[in-house]
């Protein structure tokens, strides 16, 4: 983990490369004194504003307790190659209940819509 008090265009910013126990990188920053960001693999990043809510701090801290522990995953959606949605997600009974995304406008015409799932897998004790 790389933690940068002093980054050049966030306040504070945070590293967690892939590794043994972390199946993709994740970094968080905290942004504009009010803004907490969670980027996960290469094509999802979300933020949480104003952090000086406290549900909002709870709801981010939440997020990314689960996504580094395995509860939570990343549902991403693609037309062809490009990523066009992406979603955080949480286990509600036998279901995924979506938390917060990401989406941009796309024609649905003439890919055929794919879907990926970032889900971290801790090791084995």
């Amino acid at each position: 983990m790389q933690i940068d008090k002093e980054p050049e265009h966030v306040d504070i910013s945070v590293e967690i490369p892939k590794q043994d126990g972390l199946s993709f990188n994740v970094s968080l920053n905290l942004q504009n004194v009010d803004e907490l960001h969670l980027n996960v693999g290469e094509h999802f990043w979300v933020e949480w504003f104003p952090c000086t809510e406290k549900q909002k701090e709870e709801d981010y801290i939440n997020a990314v307790k689960g996504v580094l522990s395995g509860d939570y995953r990343i549902k991403e959606f693609y037309r062809g190659n490009k990523t066009v949605q992406a979603q955080l997600q949480k286990p509600n009974g036998n279901d995924w209940e979506t938390i917060t995304g990401w989406s941009k406008f796309h024609f649905p015409y003439p890919f055929t819509q794919t879907t990926k799932i970032l889900k971290n897998a801790q090791p084995e004790a």
